[in-house]
């Protein structure tokens, strides 16, 4: 790690050659400095330098020379979207990725008809099925024992019986 204060002794007594900028990393001015050091204009610029580096901020320094300027870490979200775990609000019914609605082609609304793509759609029948309930309890039923799978409160094994259970019913 380079220390500020070097930088600037070295801009002090060697800058004229360009000694500091070799030290600071940046190669391409110290050639620069060597080549023009006979104009004794390298060593006006390494005197501005020296009181630059004197009086600049460590934490400034840092940024500048040590790379502490880097971006920091970037966080990724590794849980399921919302409504497929405990805690979070369910999605609308029909937003993208969440159940689509029968009606919808991907969310999208379906093209006119006698349009290219066009096919008739069966319609929603909100009617119970079987043994009462209805398509939404089910769905209700099943998202539930599904965010007890993703908790790990139940088994795979525990999960597909109970799912053929509630299935069994309907």
């Amino acid at each position: 790690m380079k220390d500020k204060n070097v930088a600037a002794i070295l801009a002090l007594f060697l800058g004229g050659i360009g000694v500091h900028k070799f030290y600071l990393g940046r190669s391409g001015w110290g050639i620069l400095y060597l080549l023009f050091s006979w104009t004794m204009i390298p060593s006006f610029a390494a005197l501005i330098e020296f009181i630059i580096l004197a009086t600049m901020d460590t934490e400034e320094f840092n940024r500048r020379f040590n790379g502490a300027y880097m971006l920091p870490q970037v966080v990724v979200n590794m849980l399921p979207p919302a409504g497929y775990a405990p805690g979070y609000p369910p999605a609308p019914y029909g937003a993208p990725g969440y159940p689509p609605q029968p009606h919808m082609h991907g969310g999208y609304p379906p093209p006119p008809h006698g349009a290219p793509g066009y096919a008739p759609q069966p319609a929603l029948n909100p009617a119970p099925v079987g043994g009462g309930l209805s398509p939404e309890d089910l769905a209700k039923k099943l998202e539930k024992l599904n965010e007890l799978r993703i908790a790990g409160l139940l088994s795979e094994d525990e999960f597909n019986q109970q799912k053929s259970r509630i299935l069994g019913q309907a």
